[in-house]
């Protein structure tokens, strides 16, 4: 029983405080974590805070280019896995920047779901590519060829380095402008994201 003549007991004053720090540190986290909790598109956070969706998604340019092999290919022709297409050339620094990224993108995906599909719009033939990024010591890294440039002009691209972002269905869902962290855990999440069925 309670005796109502008691009074009620004050929280000591460093205890109110204790207590609102920590509802504020609650507060602060709940707003941070906003973006991830409520985010109802693709994780174009952190080091992937570039990433542009493309709304809707377009098919794949049908337009052949020189696969590393030498060999005429086509986009469609890798389908049912998720593609990152990377256009690149060995004379923009922004490009060569990324590039060991790319590689450790390449190295945490899986080859049967995902590829990392370099294509490099230089016009002296496919071993100026390939012995340029040997000199890198990139030597997992293996790069087409769009010597006309009729593919990454297909594509609409407006500068170097451009990265798509294309479903395992040929669709291109969103690009990266510029140079980017591809070898972070937000580029993988972002690739995985878009190995879910639903999206």
């Amino acid at each position: 029983m309670v005796n109502i003549d008691q009074k009620p007991q004050r929280l000591p004053g460093r205890q109110i405080v204790i207590a609102g720090a920590a509802l504020v540190a609650v507060v602060v986290a709940m707003l941070a974590l906003q973006p991830v909790l409520f985010q109802s598109g693709p994780p174009n956070i952190g080091a992937m805070e570039k990433f542009t969706p493309i709304v809707p998604p377009r098919p794949v340019p049908d337009v052949a280019f020189i696969s590393p092999d030498g060999a005429p290919i086509k986009l469609g022709d890798k389908g049912g896995r998720v593609l990152l297409v990377n256009f690149w050339a060995t004379w923009c620094a922004p490009c060569i920047r990324e590039l060991p990224a790319l590689a450790a993108l390449q190295r945490k995906l899986d080859p049967k779901t995902s590829e990392v599909v370099l294509i490099s719009v230089d016009r002296q033939g496919t071993k100026d590519p390939a012995a340029f990024l040997r000199q890198l010591g990139l030597n997992d890294l293996r790069s087409a060829l769009d010597p006309t440039n009729a593919l990454v002009r297909a594509f609409a691209a407006k500068g170097l380095p451009v990265t798509y972002l294309i479903d395992a269905e040929g669709k291109i869902q969103g690009q990266v402008v510029g140079d980017a962290e591809w070898g972070s855990a937000e580029a993988v999440d972002l690739v995985h994201y878009y190995l879910a069925p639903e999206n």
